[in-house]
């Protein structure tokens, strides 16, 4: 079931406050799954191997990282910039860093990393089902998957090419000593159908009158 008047005529504070809710859920999924120490997803992962091999804040390599992406979707695919994909840049890496440092204070012990590590993948998968919803915009690295499917001499699917660029980013955060856990493989496999039942979910919450009046 599709919300129209929240994707599309839907009032722009209205999608805006959504899209922002979904990302700082991302956020604070990504914190999570960090703190855990049992891996990230695959992107986030060669973010962290980039900024431990150069001693640079995780938060300002995100960001550099979705940057040099954002590049590539102004050259080809301009048309998928738009809040959520600003957001990306410039708040997901610097809000998990603020949150990881909350979360530090909690006692290390591997139940409070295994509930880390749930918590983490759902926040995310639940976050990016929201920011979805909203239809504001995507992720770079989302981006990027579409701009390969559309350009590469390839007769490929997208679940194909976002697996060779997931196992790429495992490859660098790997070489460069990010730590590579069951939370890397959780993501790598049950992201996607996560998603999909949240984003059901989410839009069934939405299509609801009352949001429908507040939407429009």
């Amino acid at each position: 079931m599709q919300v129209p008047s929240i994707e599309k005529k839907g009032n722009i504070l209205f999608r805006g406050g959504i899209t922002f809710l979904g990302t700082s859920l991302i956020s604070c999924g990504i914190a999570w799954m960090r703190f855990s120490g049992m891996g990230t997803d695959p992107f986030v992962t060669m973010n962290i191997g980039i900024s431990e091999s150069i001693g640079m804040d995780f938060g300002t390599i995100q960001m550099l990282a979705n940057i040099a992406v954002l590049l590539v979707m102004l050259r080809f695919r301009a048309g998928l910039i738009h809040l959520g994909t600003l957001l990306g840049i410039f708040f997901v890496g610097y809000f998990s860093d603020f949150l990881l440092g909350l979360l530090q204070n909690l006692p290390d012990t591997l139940a409070m990393r295994m509930l880390g590590l749930l918590i983490g993948l759902i926040a995310c998968c639940f976050g990016v089902a929201v920011y979805m919803t909203a239809d504001m915009g995507i992720a770079p690295y989302d981006a990027l998957g579409i701009i390969l499917l559309e350009k590469l001499p390839l007769r490929l699917t997208y679940r194909e090419i976002r697996i060779m660029t997931d196992l790429s980013c495992v490859a660098v955060g790997l070489i460069l000593g990010a730590k590579i856990g069951i939370g890397t493989i959780i993501t790598a496999f049950f992201t996607g159908p996560l998603i999909n039942y949240f984003k059901k979910k989410v839009e069934l919450f939405l299509a609801r009158p009352h949001f429908q009046k507040t939407a429009s």
